[in-house]
């Protein structure tokens, strides 16, 4: 659940129920997606939120993947804590747990014009053996620090017990810390005292200074109406609360309030070692942590950092490989259509196709240029990735660039299969193959993560969600016409519309010429598998390269889409083959391709201004 489908599709539908209904079925779905035997490698894939290594970060002794977390008093039922771990969240909190379950009395009111959250309290959990089950069945690469409420010293030591081996790190409440020695004794792992920020501002330094913690967790809400509300309004009170931490120079984490990458940031130059999301998820989306990672990993980077990789120029050539490929299959698909050894292969001229059916010549002439305009699109994309992302090290960008590579030479797979050897294309091959392994060896140490720029939830990046959405859903129509395509062209050949279109049945061009169909099933499948190679592209980009201020990404959407249309549906009217319905899925493409375009142009070319004091600050955290 990415935030081009959460605030596209899902949000607004999820807000229509009641707030616990729709926690609980968001995160109970995402869980168990999750817990898929390839749950997680699908979420990877649409969201790709894994955080870089350079967002290690180590506190209180432990090695955090990322300064994120996510509050525990988010999923107090912990239905969604294996999803979790793959949203690019660096830690989990859990709880608090207490010995017995406790439920929420009033229900969670939820103020969507403030973004705010109110609850009766943050206690609500499923008890300790509950808890203790579900934690037992995780499998989790991050840490987990588990918050634990008792009213006794029997309780408070039980809970040590029973969820020391689960807990990386401990979360207590004041009222343990006169248990502290005892509960030292029972566990290892650090312990974080929590004050509400009503609470930390009641307490003196002389106060704090007794409590002999390993870390401080500054907890999210402010008291109002016999409740706690969640939302922006906690900021100033959050940094209020880091700067009278600060002195005593241990760690601290800061829960709640962050619902834009900017919040997170000034939460880090305030002094905070980690924050923990709330409200902020609910609201801006699951895409939150990525962002925060992303901004935060660039307020670390410096021009300097900005390196051209080797094995980027082998790619790019590559990629003007296809493109010149493609002008030159255009050429020939628009003038001769048959090469000399096409004909030697079928034993007869052009013209006595022509002869036999004009059409059937046309089609064939059709299926040609309809490759040619795939395959310049997807060159002129595999020389935007490779110069503007792979030359900088963009990890998405080489990964997107190498499994579309992959399974444009699969192609050739299909020419083989048909009994047909086209020289041509294997000529193509040979030629642009090396150039693709070079690069793969050049390229091959790249690391995970990518660097961002977006700070706010502006109106730019709120109207992109939909112009998002739109190319994903165009990538993803362009990769399963390919497989469609494919299929058709290994099988049937034809589809209805075909045959009435050049008024001939597949026995009476068997007839005519028994070489023919295989000939035309050879180009129909080629088609079909380099339409796979342009849809994963054209995915991809939209997936994983989508930020504030990417020019070159809209640009790359918007030229590297046009030769594709403009062969698939301009090619039709000129032979006259003009079925609307035939044409119809075309038609909604294009809709999704110019809707991405105009939705999406303000964020992708909007361009972002970033201070030098800005950065100097953010380099600072």
């Amino acid at each position: 659940m990415p935030d081009w489908s959460y605030h596209t599709f899902f949000k607004p539908l999820l807000f229509r129920i009641k707030p616990e209904w729709s926690r609980d079925l968001t995160l109970y779905t995402m869980n168990t997606l999750a817990k898929l035997p390839i749950g997680d490698k699908i979420i990877q894939f649409f969201g790709h939120m894994q955080p870089s290594e350079e967002l290690k970060k180590d506190v209180a002794g432990i090695t955090f993947p990322s300064p994120v977390g996510i509050s525990g008093a988010l999923d107090s039922k912990l239905n969604g804590t294996t999803a979790f771990s793959n949203l690019g969240f660096g830690y989990i909190e859990v709880g608090p747990i207490s010995v017995k379950p406790c439920s929420l009395e009033k229900p969670i009111l939820r103020k969507t014009e403030d973004e705010t959250l109110w609850y009766p309290h943050l206690h609500a959990n499923l008890g300790l053996e509950a808890a203790r089950l579900k934690l037992q069945s995780l499998q989790l690469k991050i840490p987990i620090g588990i918050g634990i409420k008792g009213e006794t010293e029997n309780e408070w030591q039980m809970l040590v017990q029973r969820l020391d081996e689960q807990a990386d790190f401990f979360i207590i409440g004041e009222d343990a810390v006169r248990y502290m020695d005892k509960i030292r004794r029972l566990t290892a792992k650090p312990l974080f005292i929590e004050f509400t920020i009503h609470r930390l501002n009641s307490l003196t330094p002389d106060e704090i200074g007794l409590l002999a913690a390993d870390g401080f967790l500054i907890r999210e809400g402010i008291e109002i109406d016999g409740g706690i509300e969640l939302g922006k309004s906690e900021m100033p009170y959050l940094k209020k609360g880091i700067q009278q931490l600060l002195p005593f120079n241990l760690p601290i984490i800061v829960s709640g309030g962050v619902h834009e990458p900017n919040e997170a940031m000034e939460l880090f130059q305030s002094g905070a070692s980690l924050v923990q999301l709330h409200s902020g998820f609910v609201y801006s989306g699951p895409g939150l942590p990525k962002r925060i990672n992303e901004r935060y990993l660039y307020g670390n980077h410096t021009e300097a950092s900005r390196d051209q990789t080797a094995g980027w120029k082998s790619f790019f050539m590559m990629g003007l490989g296809v493109f010149i490929a493609g002008i030159i299959a255009l050429m020939i698909g628009l003038t001769e259509v048959l090469l000399p050894y096409d004909e030697h292969f079928l034993g007869i001229q052009k013209e006595e196709i022509m002869a036999f059916d004009h059409n059937l010549f046309h089609f064939m002439s059709h299926d040609r240029i309809c490759l040619a305009g795939v395959m310049i699109s997807a060159g002129f994309m595999f020389m935007q990735l490779s110069y503007h992302g792979i030359r900088f090290s963009e990890h998405w960008a080489r990964k997107a660039y190498v499994i579309a590579a992959a399974l444009g030479f699969f192609n050739i797979f299909y020419f083989m299969g048909f009994g047909y050897f086209d020289k041509l294309h294997f000529l193509y091959y040979l030629i642009i193959f090396p150039f693709f392994i070079y690069g793969l060896y050049q390229t091959r140490n790249f690391r995970i993560g990518s660097k961002g720029v977006n700070t706010y939830n502006s109106a730019p990046w709120k109207r992109s969600q939909l112009g998002q959405s739109m190319f994903v859903i165009a990538g993803m129509s362009l990769f399963s016409a390919g497989i469609v395509i494919s299929i058709i062209g290994m099988n049937g050949v034809f589809v209805k519309e075909d045959l009435l279109f050049f008024s001939l049945t597949p026995e009476q061009i068997s007839a005519f010429n028994d070489r023919l169909i295989p000939l035309i099933a050879h180009d129909r499948a080629g088609f079909g598998g380099a339409l796979i190679s342009e849809g994963f592209l054209l995915l991809t980009i939209a997936l994983w390269g989508y930020r504030e201020g990417a020019k070159w990404v809209w640009w790359t959407l918007a030229i590297g889409g046009l030769p594709g249309f403009i062969t698939g549906v301009g090619t039709h009217f000129m032979i006259g083959y003009d079925n609307h319905f035939h044409l119809s899925p075309a038609y909604l493409l294009f809709v999704f391709y110019i809707t991405g375009l105009v939705y999406s142009y303000s964020y992708l070319n909007g361009g972002v201004r970033v201070s030098k004091a800005r950065m100097m600050e953010a380099k600072k955290v």
